[in-house]
């Protein structure tokens, strides 16, 4: 099995030893050396956010590996969050005996499922069990090729502990795995792309939206030839605490992102790629009276809509991450840098042709140059004069942050501070900025960061977590990790003392029933007592300054967590009181 994960390019398995898996553990511990190394983590949600955020850094899956049921059930959360995401990983699971004639009294018997796959089989995009020794070449194989094909996702493969232990025979055939190349990617019909060039060309207010583009380099600067081509505006999809990937460069002339209603109202033509909710990001919702955005009469606009995406091909019936269906007129099942890499070429041939059309796309770059211009000015004033009932605004730490860090080659793996990271700091590569968990479930952030940390702890990029507190509370044993393998990140504790997503959703149903709302953060605050974030960190042997609450202190403590990252090469956490969203500025 070892042999296996170094012919298919696993480098590490992140986990938290159990017996079942023993049989494996063994082997990589013993007979791997450096070739597959084990990453010890406390929790087994720690061991697959870690590979989520491996994944995400490098583009190469890694695998976690968990014990027999209640392991499995553990990892099933950061399991469904890599689904969400569109990560690829290898979950090695594992089970007592089945052949029951095997097992040990009790433990062997509550910790064997019939079968174990059925865990998880709604959240990952394939599962097996191989029932042989014979069998589980191919099972690793084809798992590893189905998680890294898009669209990407998590595979579980359980391994029998009858199978790990016993002895392989002399004559043992394995596969050579240089004989199986992976799938390669799936090319977009041409006659489509030649459609949406003719649209794009022809259009007066065409618009491209986009989600999850950025896990690609070279899919976010086709991007930026196109929309420099057409002077197109670009909306990279953003939500207060969700955004996948970064799309386009944050500070592009041409980039709409912080106010998407003024290039898509009006639009007649929207490319969107890999757009997850079609729906809500044209404008559209059905709860208006609970934070929507009003509209409540059907699809938000009568654009033609081409919509680039292959997430539609995995999609579950356990919860509807297809989100609402939406009309369009092109439906193009391919991945994002496949159909841009078609696209251009047509595009520049129909332009050469087009007449009138270099006054047109003159005129819409002015225009849209000077609408970003009037964003990006806005939020650093903004952002400049904020002031926080109590602790530092978040859109203070973002400018302050960005000022201690802007000299290093960045790596956010995970947080943006309600996005006013992408409003005030400059990003220009997919790499700079790793997206959120995918799921919306907490325990993501401070695994996530170790698995970055491990790809780039060789190097001397600066991962950055801009962590909040209810999130880290789930997975604290995360900081073990990252101090006993010496993690080098920046760990920035965005410390609201509470849950603040929920205190904006208890201010909004308040309002619509006329509730106190003073009352808002009653079963949503982490205060009385107060938890000691900083000190947490250094009970784990993690360096930490804080907590922060004067402003004027907050860059001395991020320079001096710096040094540590930076010049020792170790983990750093900066515990900084945020405050809850005052009161009166949720928006209902």
């Amino acid at each position: 099995m070892v042999d296996l994960l170094i012919d298919l390019g696993i480098p590490y398995v992140a986990c938290n030893p159990g017996a079942s898996f023993r049989g494996l553990h063994d082997s990589v511990v013993n007979y791997a050396g450096d070739r597959v190394q084990l990453i010890e983590c406390l929790h087994e949600e720690i061991s697959v956010a870690l590979a989520h955020g491996y994944a995400k850094a490098t583009g190469q899956q890694m695998a976690a590996a968990v014990h027999d049921v209640v392991g499995l059930q553990h990892a099933s959360m950061a399991i469904y969050n890599a689904w969400c995401d569109q990560v690829p990983m290898l979950v090695l699971g594992a089970t007592g005996p089945m052949d029951s004639t095997l097992r040990r009294p009790w433990i062997d018997w509550v910790h064997t499922a019939l079968v174990q796959g059925e865990q998880v089989r709604d959240y990952t995009k394939w599962d097996d069990q191989p029932a042989s020794l014979a069998a589980v070449p191919e099972s690793l194989v084809r798992g590893a090729h189905i998680a890294t094909s898009a669209p990407r996702g998590p595979v579980y493969v359980c391994l029998d502990s009858v199978i790990q232990e016993q002895p392989v025979p002399e004559d043992f055939q394995t596969l050579d795995v240089s004989r199986f190349a992976p799938p390669c990617p799936a090319a977009p019909d041409p006659g489509a792309v030649d459609e949406t060039a003719r649209w794009l060309v022809g259009a007066e207010r065409p618009v491209v939206l986009a989600d999850l583009v950025g896990r690609s380099q070279r899919a976010l600067e086709l991007l930026v030839e196109l929309a420099e081509a057409l002077a197109l505006p670009v909306v990279d999809r953003e939500r207060s605490y969700n955004k996948a990937s970064l799309n386009f460069p944050t500070q592009h002339a041409l980039n709409l992102s912080g106010d998407p209603a003024s290039v898509l109202d009006g639009a007649d033509v929207v490319v969107a790629l890999e757009v997850r909710d079609l729906t809500a990001s044209l404008g559209w919702s059905a709860r208006p009276a609970y934070g929507g955005r009003g509209r409540t009469g059907g699809p938000a606009t009568t654009a033609r809509v081409v919509h680039v995406n292959v997430g539609s091909l995995v999609t579950s019936s356990w919860t509807a991450d297809a989100q609402r269906l939406h009309p369009a007129a092109l439906q193009i099942p391919a991945e994002p840098e496949a159909f841009l890499s078609a696209l251009l070429p047509r595009v520049r041939s129909y332009t050469a042709e087009e007449s009138g059309l270099k006054e047109r796309i003159s005129e819409r770059r002015r225009r849209l140059e000077n609408s970003s211009r009037r964003l990006l000015d806005g939020w650093r004033a903004e952002a400049k004069s904020a002031v926080e009932q109590e602790g530092i605004p978040r859109s203070l730490l973002a400018l302050i942050l960005d000022e201690a860090t802007r000299h290093a080659d960045r790596v956010l793996a995970n947080g943006s501070l309600d996005n006013w990271v992408h409003r005030l700091w400059r990003l220009d590569r997919a790499d700079q900025y790793l997206g959120d968990s995918g799921g919306a479930g907490l325990g993501y952030g401070l695994g996530a960061t170790c698995g970055a940390a491990l790809a780039h702890r060789d190097s001397n990029r600066l991962v950055i977590d801009i962590q909040s507190d209810g999130d880290a509370l789930f997975t604290p044993g995360a900081l073990w990790t990252a101090a006993h393998y010496r993690l080098p990140a920046l760990i920035v504790m965005d410390n609201n003392r509470g849950f603040n997503n929920s205190v904006e959703h208890a201010e909004r149903v308040a309002r619509v029933r006329d509730r106190p709302i003073e009352k808002r953060d009653v079963g949503c605050a982490i205060e009385d007592p107060a938890i000691d974030l900083a000190g947490m960190a250094r009970s784990f042997g993690v360096h930490a300054e804080g907590p922060v609450s004067d402003p004027a202190e907050l860059r001395p403590a991020l320079d001096a967590a710096l040094r540590v990252v930076q010049e020792e090469r170790r983990p750093a956490v900066v515990d900084v009181m945020t405050g809850l969203t005052p009161v009166n500025t949720v928006q209902g």
